[in-house]
Formats: structure tokens, sequence, C-alpha cells
């Protein structure tokens, strides 16, 4: 199964999860709210009332909690008491993980997520997100102070491996459906604590018979309750019950997926092994038991496990015979601009879509190794990152580029710009997106106001000559897509209704390809025939504005994952037809796999 299956299924999944918990809900109401349908002689007003009451309260709970994680995984991250790490004030060992997260976002194409410490002693990490474009990797001080580098690749690669089999949002709907269940329960323990005895020690004090009727109203409000706290409390049981079963196999694939990712079972095997022989964690937030299922090995004590026993773990992982997985050789390093691809190469990686191979690996270490210290540094500070946009995009030839800069900057950016600019400059062109990757949790770490404010420049500088060429628009997609708030709908149109969209998508490959039109118009067709669809019209020249296909992605972007592996497809067929990838072709293939949340590979280095 491929990443746009695994996509696919992740999404059908959270619907049947959900199905699931609203079942149990009903049950759990209809169970419980037996006693109140024969004290009231089955009424259908108390009988259909407490039921309205009990889903109303689960309901806006959780979609509540679902609201505010759809923000992204930061969001998470923080709940669970986790700092953004901070490159330019970080220590070595912080500094180590984060090359690794790096390595393994760029060589497996996916935007480099922020990396977020929490301080504990123990052993663990995480990945939250709603997508691969907002999901973060989370860490405890433990693991990065206790592995070694290949134990902590390891589960470094089980963190992404769970970004690729599309896990986080499984994740996301469990954490929001069982806070729903638990507000059920609190709020029946504030009727019965609060609500209730309030009441009736109000009316003892009257002697009334208002106050006799008050305080009947008293005891319904504790016996009400009562009843939602027994309501939650079961929910609650079956919600972790179905929290722990779908965890357990998902871990069993993320550890396979690590061995095969890393093809080293000595890393996450050796950080297993570890973890047996230390207490249980202690610095998690309270929020932690919610999130429990999304952490590399079990964050708290429950009463139905969320992982599998550390044994069975270790012995899965040693059991898997590595030298059955086919060895791909290692791509070695460019030296220098590489003109074209081969086909085959570009095939391959679209098809590896969020796969970390060892070929990946390498060629993200070759082209992390090829960007000069210099610049790397100032991709790790947010101020700095912005410099080095400013510098990719910047033209020598363009005058009116030097103005924009001399009034948007102060003196002291422009003095730090000029030093960095001869760096960028002579960077291998190679370089130019993994640069961008790199600086995204850097940019993200902006301000609102900051934020529109380089977009601002950015937007400008690009402009400035009146035109957006090829490389600025791939820049400035990608940058946006880092940029973005995550997007919150899931993926469900097919490839045939969006049929227009994906012409204009083909027809821009295809020019940008080919020498003339005709052969353009021959690679289009090609792209035609990979996709499936039939009688789509070749755009002419003017209509591939980058306006419109902006809009064209917006809308492809609302394809189910399987129907955009057949648009990538597609759009792989348009750049192999003459059996030759430029760089510019290359790079825009990933910009739109970026702008699809389809991360493809780096090729090249």
């Amino acid at each position: 199964m491929n990443f746009y299956e695994h996509q696919d299924r992740a999404q059908r999944r959270t619907k049947i999860i959900v199905f699931l918990f609203i079942a149990a809900v009903f049950c759990i109401i209809a169970i419980v709210g037996v006693p109140i349908g024969i004290a009231t002689d089955w009424s259908p007003e108390a009988v259909g009332g407490t039921t309205l009451a009990c889903l109303l309260i689960v309901g806006i709970a959780t979609l509540v909690k679902l609201n505010q994680l759809r923000s992204g995984g930061h969001v998470v991250a923080e709940m669970l008491g986790g700092t953004q790490l901070d490159r330019s004030e970080s220590d070595r060992a912080e500094r180590r993980v984060q090359n690794i997260v790096e390595e393994m976002a760029i060589a497996s194409g996916m935007p480099v997520p922020p990396v977020y410490i929490i301080e504990d002693n123990s052993i663990n990490a995480f990945a939250a997100g709603w997508s691969t474009s907002d999901a973060v990797i989370g860490v405890t001080r433990g693991c990065i102070e206790t592995l070694n580098r290949d134990e902590l690749q390891g589960v470094i690669a089980h963190e992404f491996s769970h970004i690729s089999h599309g896990d986080m949002r499984i994740n996301i709907r469990l954490i929001g459906v069982i806070f729903g269940i638990m507000v059920l329960g609190i709020t029946g323990w504030i009727l019965v604590r609060y609500v209730g005895p309030a009441l009736l020690r109000s009316t003892s004090r009257s002697g009334s018979k208002e106050g006799a009727g008050a305080a009947g109203i008293g005891l319904g409000i504790i016996l009400f309750g009562l009843f939602l706290a027994l309501c939650g409390a079961i929910g609650s049981f079956f919600g972790r019950l179905i929290q722990a079963a779908v965890s357990r196999q998902r871990e069993f694939l993320a550890d396979a997926s690590a061995v095969q990712f890393t093809r080293n079972p000595d890393g996450i095997g050796g950080a297993l092994r570890k973890i047996g022989g230390l207490t249980p964690a202690t610095g998690f937030a309270k929020d932690a038991d919610q999130c429990n299922h999304m952490f590399f090995s079990q964050a708290v004590k429950a009463l139905f496990a969320s992982h599998p026993p550390i044994t069975e773990r270790i012995a899965r992982v040693e059991g898997i015979d590595v030298s059955t997985i086919p060895e791909v050789p290692h791509a070695a390093s460019s030296g220098g601009v590489v003109s074209h691809f081969s086909a085959q190469e570009v095939i391959s990686s679209v098809q590896d879509a969020g796969v970390v191979q060892t070929q990946y690996i390498e060629r993200a270490r070759s082209a992390i190794g090829a960007i000069e210290q210099t610049i790397v540094d100032a991709l790790h500070s947010s101020w700095s990152a912005r410099l080095v946009m400013f510098a990719l995009i910047r033209d020598p030839k363009q005058k009116e580029q030097e103005d924009i800069l001399a009034k948007s900057l102060s003196a002291q950016e422009l003095k730090e710009f000029n030093l960095l600019l001869p760096f960028v400059e002579k960077s291998d062109e190679l370089t130019r997106l993994p640069m961008v990757d790199i600086a995204a949790p850097s940019l993200q770490r902006l301000s609102p106001k900051q934020r529109k404010d380089f977009q601002t420049i950015l937007l400008s500088l690009i402009q400035s000559d009146g035109q957006v060429d090829r490389f600025e628009w791939v820049f400035l997609s990608v940058i946006r897509k880092h940029l973005a708030p995550p997007r919150r709908t899931m993926s469900k149109a097919k490839l045939k209704s969006l049929a227009s969209s994906a012409a204009l998508v083909l027809g821009m490959l295809s020019y940008c390809g080919q020498a003339d039109e005709e052969r353009a118009k021959e690679a289009f067709q090609h792209g035609v025939g990979a996709s499936g669809l039939q009688g789509l019209t070749f755009p002419n020249v003017r209509q591939c504005t980058m306006k419109n296909i902006d809009g064209a992605l917006a809308k492809l972007d609302s394809l189910r994952f399987v129907e955009k592996e057949r648009l990538l497809q597609a759009c792989v067929a348009c750049v192999t037809h003459d059996d030759k990838i430029t760089v510019s072709e290359a790079e825009t293939l990933r910009a739109i796999g970026h702008v699809l949340d389809c991360p493809i590979p780096l090729f090249g280095l």
C-alpha cells in the first residue's frame, strides 16, 4: 500500500471510528436510560430530553475540541507541555534531532515539521497535525539525551511513518471524541457536587411550598448528574478500548516502516530496549491521557494499553529480515548543477511519495551538505531566514528589487542580507527548494504581522518586473503552503469532475519542458493518456497563467488521495515524454506535490 492509498484509507477509517463512537454513545445512553424510562413510566419528554442532552454535550464538546486541534499540530504539542525548538539557541543534542528531522523530511518530500521538546526524562516521541503541511514532531528530553543517533533516527522514522500512513488525522479524531465523552462525565459530577446541593441548601432554609418544589428540582438535578457521570464513565471505558485497539496495530506498522526506512533494526530496537529499562514518564501535561495513543511508547498508565508490549515490539523488529528488502544503490552527489534527471528517477520518486528510503536520506544529506554553513545557520533563525528567501529570488539585473529592499529593510538587515547574498548566489540550484524546506519552521515562528510583511515584500520582489517566472511561482507556492493554515476539509472529489483544472496543470507542465507548441501538445496528450481522462482540451499558453494555475490547484486539492495519485502520474507522463526532465520541470513537479499534500521525495543529488 502506497502513500496515496494509506491517506485515503485513513480518511475512511476516521469516519468509521467516529461512527463507532457515536454508536457506543447511543448504546450507553440506551442502557443507562432504562432506569429513567422506568421511573417516568417511559415519558417521551423525559427519555427524549435526557438522550438529546447527552448527545448535545458530547457533540458540542467534540466539535469544540476538533476545531481547536485543527489549527495545527502545534496545538497538540503545546497542550502536552512542549516547547518549540529554536535551532539558533539549541545545544548539541537538540541540533542533532533537528538534523535528523530535516534529513527525513527532505528525503521524503514532506515539509520540515517544527520540533517540540517535552521536559521529561522518559524516552518518547509523537507526531501531531491534521496533514503533512501542519505536522509537528515532539520528543522528550530523555529521548534526545539518552539515545544515540541511530536509535534517535529509528524513533523519528517511526513518527514519520505515522505521518505518511495518515495516522495523525485518526489520532486527532480520537482525541476529539474521547474529550467529548469526558466532558459528559465532568458535567455530571458538576451537577452532583455543586448545582444540585446548592439548590437543596437554598430551599431547606425557606420552608415554603415553592421551596419544597425547588428541592425536588435539586434532587432531580443530582439524579440527572449521576446519570451523566455514569454515561461518561462507561463511555470513557469503551472509548479507551477503541483507542487502544486502533493504536496497537498502527504501532506495529510504524515499527516495521522505521526498519524499512532506515534499513537498521538496531536503531529502533535499541530505543525500545532502553525504554524497557526506564521508569514511567512523569513530566507530561495532564492532557496526556487523551493523547496516549499518539506516543512512541506508553506515556501514562491506562486501563487498556495503547501500545503493544515492549518485548513483543522488539521481537517483531528483530524478526524482520532486512536482507529481504531490495537493496537500492545510494545516489551519488552531482558535484554541481545537474541539467536533467532520468525519467525513471522521477517516476520512482512520485511512486514513493511520503516514503523515507535509504537513497532518499543520502540525497537529503547531500543536499544539506551542499549548503554553506552560514546559510544553514541563517535558515534556523526566523529573522535571517527571511533574508535568505529574499536572496533566493533576487535578480541582479533588476534595479527595482534593490529599491524595494532598501525601503523595506533596516540598515542592519540590509547589511546581513548583503553578507548572505554571495553564499546564496553560488549555491547549487538543486538546493533551492531544500533551503525553503529547512526555513519553514523558522518562518512559521514569525508573528502574524511579521508573516504578512514578509509575504508582502516577497511578492513585491517577484512582481517587480511585471511577470512571474517559473521558479518564482514554484518558490511562492511552496512558501505559501508552508505558511498557510491547515486545510480542514476531507478530500473526496474525483478527477473526472475537475477535468478542466487538470487540463490547465498538465498544459502548464507541457509548456515548461518543450521548445515549441507542437511538442508541448504531444507531451500534453501523453499526460492525458496516463490520467485516464479523455477529451481534454489542450490549453493555449495564455491560459496557463500563474493565477489560473493557482486556482486550478486549489480545486484539485479537494481530490481524494488516490485521485491525486492519478493526477501526479499524468504530470509525470508529461515531463517524461522526452525521457529527460529539466531542473525547472522537477521543481515544478515537486511544488505541485507540495500544494496537493503529496510529498515527492528528493531526486537529483
